[in-house]
């Protein structure tokens, strides 16, 4: 008869353990660890090569109309803390487009103003397969990582919203607003044609601020975005890795002229684009980049 007290006292410690364990962390908290690992992560997966799959649909009105199939080398760098990656394209709808080779790779593993630029070059060659300026300025699969970069921090507010597991890791999803600018012609961390306003979440595992899923969304009067991205552990590089992307597109379509020219000149029908993309065989050719400009734009 002692011991029942005892009994109830530890099952009220174990409870309380449990729910101080699921009490969210605080924002701060969680923005520190993930500036942290964003700082590590960086030059860690600078030199990262993924084979992406990238499907391109039209899906205006409710219908399929045009479908492309792009396959390309993305090559993940560090610029300064923040992870950009340049596309280089290879085929499309199954045709070459040019002889496989790692050329960005190639000319980065020995950094200058001269490989940079060529490098950039590179990237721009096939970017009008992708139709239209919002889509070439927002299909980055490590984008939303910006928003975890100290300087973006005083740019946005952020609440941590919920939890959520995540191949079995507990992950706590951090909320984001980009604060609106209010003058004629504003501009944002991500920029785009009709300068849109980002907004998004990130799953985060709060011991180590690892990312584990991104989303965001792009607003502005002309046009949208949302872009998902699934991260996943690759085991030889023993780095977490893009593994999957899911965006959609919408904006203003120009009267007569077609999907390249969505977003500017004269307002005419609505428009949309949604692509899904894999990324694959990952591969490591460590980049050492101190270039200080950014990617093709």
């Amino acid at each position: 008869a002692r011991a029942q007290p005892l009994v109830v006292l530890l099952a009220v410690i174990l409870v309380s353990g449990t729910l101080v364990a699921q009490k969210n962390p605080p924002v701060e908290d969680v923005l520190r660890a993930a500036g942290e690992y964003l700082a590590s992560y960086a030059p860690r997966v600078s030199g990262v090569t993924l084979e992406e799959e990238y499907t391109l649909l039209d899906v205006s009105g409710g219908r399929v109309g045009l479908t492309r199939r792009i396959n390309s080398d993305v090559v993940l760098l560090n610029l300064g803390g923040r992870v950009v990656g340049l596309r280089d394209a290879y085929a499309v709808d199954d045709n070459p487009l040019r002889e496989r080779a790692p050329r960005i790779v190639t000319l980065l593993a020995k950094p200058s103003e001269a490989a940079w630029a060529r490098a950039q070059a590179y990237a721009g060659e096939f970017l009008r397969f992708f139709e239209d300026e919002l889509i070439v300025r927002l299909n980055e699969p490590t984008l939303t990582l910006q928003f975890l970069a100290p300087e973006s921090q005083t740019r946005a507010t952020y609440k941590v919203d919920g939890r959520k597991k995540i191949d079995g890791v507990e992950t706590v999803v951090l909320k984001f607003q980009e604060t609106k600018i209010k003058t004629q012609a504003p501009v944002y961390i991500l920029q785009t044609p009709g300068a849109a306003v980002a907004s998004g979440k990130l799953w985060i595992d709060p011991a180590t601020g690892r990312v584990h899923r991104t989303e965001l969304s792009m607003q502005s009067d002309s046009e949208s975005a949302h872009i998902v991205v699934e991260y996943a552990r690759n085991a030889e590089l023993d780095l977490w890795l893009p593994s999957s992307m899911s965006d959609t597109y919408e904006g203003t379509e120009r009267v007569g002229t077609g999907m390249s020219n969505m977003g500017a000149g004269t307002p005419g029908i609505a428009a949309a684009r949604s692509m899904p993309a894999s990324y694959a065989n990952a591969k490591l050719t460590p980049i050492d980049l101190r270039v200080p400009k950014g990617p093709a734009q």
